[in-house]
């Protein structure tokens, strides 16, 4: 199971995936953040909790819904990964990230720009990682 975000050539930009629950009391999950251009990866693992992620799922049905605005995805735990997506009026979704290790003082900061056929697609596979993590 993985949430793919994909540029508007439709290329595989970064993706969360290998969600696995760590404490049910608290819905706490572990997941693996995984970014590749331009010959440059990274892979990383963080943790979330299940409302974060149930938060950016409301944010892109009203997002899908209404064709304007942004929502985001900033898990509170570690602080250490921050998705923004933003539509513009031409239809045009901006999907801003930053992931960041405060131990080593290293911040990865990326851009990728999309269309609005994106955001179904990234609906169904968010509610399928609910799903899988309730």
């Amino acid at each position: 199971m993985a949430i793919v975000f994909k540029g508007g050539d439709g290329e595989h930009i970064f993706s969360l995936s290998n969600f696995v629950n760590k404490q049910a009391e608290h819905e706490i999950f572990e997941y693996a953040f995984h970014y590749e251009s331009d010959g440059f990866n990274i892979t990383k693992t963080l943790e979330a909790e299940v409302f974060d992620l149930e938060y950016f799922l409301k944010g892109l049905h009203i997002l899908n819904n209404s064709l304007k605005g942004g929502c985001s995805f900033e898990p509170m735990i570690n602080q250490q990964l921050n998705i923004r997506l933003q539509l513009n009026d031409q239809g045009h979704l901006s999907v801003d990230g930053i992931i960041s290790d405060c131990q080593f003082s290293t911040r990865l900061t990326f851009r990728l720009i999309s269309d609005q056929s994106f955001i179904s697609d990234l609906i169904s596979q968010c509610t399928m990682a609910v799903n899988l993590l309730k």
